[in-house]
């Protein structure tokens, strides 16, 4: 297995940003680390209770909806395009590492458009207020590895797979998101994050999101 413009950039980073505190997400502690996201609390639409759409259409509950395979629960993404996102708060420098684990249920293979999900990551904001986003993606097209800078409104983005998966099977990502933003962003950031998100044009699944040392 080989390992979408400037104004929606802007008004993702302002609805990410106009949250505020309150849709501040709690951490749940374990001997690793901290439960970002389990996926365990959905509110009366299905949607994971605390995480905010970018806009109302496609709706959200259309685009994402909790769901229970065997004792597990997690997050169904039809790939109807709608950012979703969570305010959290840990401090990267004591756990500096993030994983996940996603499946893609569908991946086409069209060399001339690319679809992808992906994780988003914010560790801080800039001097305004606007925070600082590093985008991993698994993309249908581009090849591991590639890059593509951001900017004021728009997040840095990393290609970290490619491709179809070997017979639909989880995948586990763990990154380094510490270093990859001051690799990235060039500063080191704060005690505080700011919180992660999802968007996807790939049918998917995922599974709890950790961060741990």
């Amino acid at each position: 297995m080989k390992r979408y413009f400037f104004f929606t950039g802007i008004l993702f980073q302002l609805i990410f940003l106009s949250s505020g505190g309150a849709i501040s997400g709690e951490t749940q502690k374990t001997i690793e680390g901290l439960i970002l996201e389990d996926f365990s609390n959905p509110n009366e639409k299905g949607l994971p209770s605390g995480w905010k759409p970018q806009r109302e259409n496609p709706a959200p509950f259309e685009a994402y909806q909790i769901k229970i395979k065997g004792k597990e629960p997690l997050l169904y993404a039809s790939g109807k395009p709608n950012r979703i996102f969570k305010k959290m708060t840990w401090n990267p420098h004591e756990y500096p590492f993030i994983t996940w684990k996603w499946r893609m249920l569908k991946v086409p293979n069209d060399p001339e458009k690319e679809r992808n999900a992906t994780v988003y990551v914010s560790l801080g904001t800039d001097l305004l207020g606007i925070p600082k986003l590093t985008k991993y993606a698994w993309s249908s097209n581009k090849p591991v590895g590639t890059e593509e800078s951001g900017g004021m409104f728009r997040p840095t983005t990393i290609v970290i797979r490619s491709g179809e998966p070997e017979s639909g099977e989880w995948v586990t990502e763990t990154i380094n998101v510490l270093e990859e933003h001051q690799r990235l962003h060039g500063e080191v950031p704060p005690d505080a994050s700011y919180g992660f998100g999802i968007m996807t044009t790939l049918e998917a699944e995922f599974g709890a999101f950790t961060v741990h040392k």
